[in-house]
């Protein structure tokens, strides 16, 4: 009689690693990652540490069915990995299975093995940021430089659809007249937190209207294939100098608007740096004096950096706020995507960066 082993759980892992990857495996110690005693913010995917054979390795499961993208994609986002560390940049390579594959399916799931980082997230130190800037203006730079065989490839495997609401339009709306509402009938601490987000996200919202009514602000000036997930913890870093090892997840990848990716650095190099409001203004002084010398942001563009991550995050904020207040789905990574997604950060962000905040 053969058990049917649950897909995620330790002894899953290591069949997969059996069938897919050669190497020792059952002498390997299998355990949840963890980056600086933390688990890695994600909800649809399970990472393990995988301690050997040699280096340590991380397997990748992306658990949720609906977050899977066509096969293809896997050869195109090692295509893209490949070309940004023939750049310097440090992507973290995916380690092909046995068949040559980056990526294997096994019970439905695509599941990745990529080497372990011994790196950390910023802790907001200066030279930590401006490392964390550097290396994202060197990833937009390689992605600047890909191939157009690989975006037209690109273009033609979307990204999936893990919200209800993709239109932000439609999003805010709902929050404003609906969600915001209800969360402030409501009391305890989800109630709460999601009324704090909600009330941020609606005073925040004159300035996704009035790009998107700018005739262009939120259109697609430049495509280009973009990262579309440059958050803090996707850069990890060593310390004595400061230098980024490892940016990871490339799952987001997409054809879109290039200005995506320097929105997210802009806000990430802001968010490393706390209530420091004095290092952040340098942070991004810094930012904005780079991007120009490397005719990275045009005239004008520091403007539409922060409209253009509004629009793209609200939809997310507000089906986590639906997950909360309509489907009791309370789980306690959405406080920390609050945070990440912050929309009175990234309101911030766009008064320092316009100087709309004041020398």
């Amino acid at each position: 009689m053969t058990v049917a082993v649950s897909a995620g759980t330790e002894e899953w892992v290591r069949r997969v690693l059996r069938a897919h990857w050669a190497g020792p495996w059952e002498e390997c110690e299998l355990r949840p990652l963890t980056v600086g005693g933390a688990r890695p913010l994600t909800h649809t995917a399970g990472l393990w540490h995988v301690s050997g054979p040699g280096a340590g390795h991380v397997l990748k499961v992306q658990l949720n069915p609906e977050a899977v993208r066509a096969d293809r994609f896997a050869v195109l986002k090692d295509r893209v990995i490949t070309h940004c560390r023939g750049r310097g940049v440090p992507a973290l390579p995916l380690v092909p299975a046995a068949d040559g594959s980056p990526g294997v399916r096994l019970d439905g799931l695509v599941c990745e093995l990529s080497p372990l980082s011994a790196g950390t997230v910023t802790t907001g130190a200066p030279d930590q940021v401006e490392a964390v800037v550097r290396t994202g203006l060197d990833l937009r730079e390689a992605l600047d430089g890909l191939p157009p065989a690989v975006a037209d490839e690109l273009a033609r495997v979307p990204l999936p659809r893990l919200v209800e609401e993709e239109d932000w339009a439609a999003a805010l709306d709902d929050a404003e007249r609906r969600l915001l509402p209800e969360a402030e009938r409501g009391s305890g601490p989800w109630h709460h937190a999601a009324a704090e987000v909600l009330r941020d996200l609606c005073a925040a919202a004159p300035l996704v209207r009035r790009a998107g009514e700018d005739g262009g602000a939120l259109t697609v000036s430049r495509p280009g294939v973009v990262h579309g997930d440059l958050h803090l913890q996707h850069f990890l870093l060593a310390r004595e100098p400061a230098r980024v090892v490892a940016v990871l997840d490339f799952d987001n990848l997409h054809v879109g608007d290039r200005l995506l990716d320097l929105a997210w650095l802009a806000d990430t190099a802001t968010h490393a740096c706390g209530a420091d409001r004095a290092g952040a203004r340098r942070a991004l002084a810094g930012f904005l004096a780079e991007g120009r010398r490397r005719g990275l942001l045009g005239v004008g563009d520091e403007a539409r950096l922060m409209p253009l991550l509004l629009a793209y995050s609200l939809p997310v904020i507000v089906d986590i706020a639906k997950d909360i207040l309509d489907r009791d789905i309370l789980l306690p990574q959405w406080l920390d995507y609050f945070a990440l997604l912050s929309p009175a950060r990234r309101h911030t962000v766009h008064r320092l960066l316009t100087g709309a905040d004041g020398p």
